[in-house]
């Protein structure tokens, strides 16, 4: 069962990737603790949860604030990502692709297919395609068996505002080349082509990342933190 502090977390994380919470804002525990009609110790532990997951600071004198990432900080971490992702492909291509992990590919890409040639767009189809792009992605990591290298791509991949905002900038034509690209990653593993797989898969997150980096550009905004006078919703 879950503790207090757990729960608080797990209600003020959503707080801040849903936006309640701006980048920047200070994370009064008064104020959270009367909005959630709990003591202010689960909500020192439920702060401290998230600041060891990235999405607070701790700012000396004034408490915790909202984790700010500016563009500079997005295009630092699309750069170390499309280094480790190259090299995960580069890995599997040169060792092999277990017939496991192909089976799971040749999945994840015909049901990409599927939604490509319904040519809508709608929630429940960016909700499909981020659950398809996390799993084809997931799935050349794990066949890189690579212990340090997944705990790496991880590492970079974890920041949670750009993993929840990233797909809300989609739309069919982002899906479309997506899955172009995934076709190419794919054909490149599977016949052992292990710089182009490489070449292929540094190349995709670049673009990807570089489409995030204009979205985000055009909506960094570096006003100070703010007191939050809002209510938070209640826990669960």
């Amino acid at each position: 069962m879950a503790t207090r502090g757990q729960s608080v977390a797990r209600t003020l994380r959503e707080g801040v990737l849903d936006g309640t919470f701006g980048p920047g804002e200070r994370m009064n525990e008064v104020d959270i603790s009367n909005s959630l009609g709990v003591s202010r110790t689960p909500v020192r532990s439920a702060l401290g949860i998230l600041a060891a997951e990235g999405l607070l600071d701790y700012v000396p004198n004034s408490g915790y604030v909202v984790r700010h990432y500016s563009v500079q900080d997005v295009e630092d971490v699309y750069a170390a990502r499309s280094v480790l992702e190259g090299l995960a492909a580069r890995t599997v291509a040169e060792r092999g692709l277990p017939d496991r992990h192909r089976g799971v590919l040749h999945k994840v890409l015909s049901e990409t297919r599927a939604l490509c040639d319904a040519q809508e767009w709608n929630e429940d189809v960016r909700e499909a395609w981020s659950r398809l792009n996390e799993a084809f992605h997931d799935t050349i990591f794990e066949a890189a068996d690579n212990r340090h290298l997944r705990e790496l791509i991880g590492k970079s991949r974890s920041i949670p505002q750009l993993q929840t905002v990233k797909f809300r900038w989609h739309d069919l034509d982002t899906l479309i080349e997506s899955y172009s690209d995934h076709v190419e990653i794919f054909e490149a593993i599977a016949d052992r082509q292990g710089a182009r797989a490489e070449y292929l898969a540094r190349e995709h997150v670049y673009r990807s990342g570089r489409r995030l980096i204009a979205n985000w550009r055009r909506f960094e905004s570096p006003t100070p933190a703010r007191r939050s006078s809002r209510r938070v919703p209640r826990a669960a």
